[in-house]
């Protein structure tokens, strides 16, 4: 009996420092996507976002808007603008657009609808880690380290990954309930 591979097991990706101009990454995506989304919310989210993170040099990107449906009608508009549609991807009312370069994923561009749990939770843990300098280094040393361990087993560093952020979930509850 063959074992069940994860999906993301063969996927490759590297952990790099902080990098300043992932800001002018973001605002460049940003301009792009008004274009299409004029009156939506556009938040730079994920690790990339907050200053002194290492993390995949990805830029992610949380579009909100008030229908999600409403997406599927500019999916020409924002491929026109060099973005793939990879549909509901990441979870239920969610669409996900991407920009990919010879086979490297560049930015992930996440739609939520106005309201959707997922904004806050994401917002807030962008927030409060640009408030804990201390938990940045934390997490910076914890990918580090990972990365190191699971360079061609990205499974493994999401697992362990993973298990880290949702502990940080529960801190980053605390700190905004307080």
């Amino acid at each position: 009996m063959t074992e069940n591979k994860h999906p993301y097991s063969s996927r490759k990706y590297e952990i790099v420092p902080y990098d300043p101009n992932w800001v002018n990454q973001f605002e460049d995506l940003k301009l792009k996507i008004q274009t299409v989304f004029k009156s939506s919310q556009i938040e730079h989210i994920g690790s990339t976002s907050v200053p002194g993170m290492s993390g995949k040099p990805c830029i992610d990107v949380l579009v909100t808007v008030d229908d999600i449906k409403e997406v599927e009608n500019h999916v020409t508009g924002m491929e026109n603008l060099g973005m793939e549609y990879a549909g509901e991807f990441v979870m239920k009312d969610s669409r996900l657009f991407r920009v990919m370069k010879n086979d490297t994923l560049l930015a992930n561009i996440h739609f939520f609808p106005v309201g959707h749990t997922h904004n806050k939770e994401m917002l807030n843990m962008r927030d409060y880690l640009r408030a804990n300098p201390e938990e940045v280094t934390q997490y910076s040393e914890l990918k580090q380290d990972l990365y190191m361990k699971y360079k061609d087993d990205y499974a493994s560093y999401r697992k362990y990954k993973d298990e880290y952020m949702d502990k940080l979930k529960g801190r980053v509850s605390g700190f905004y309930f307080k």
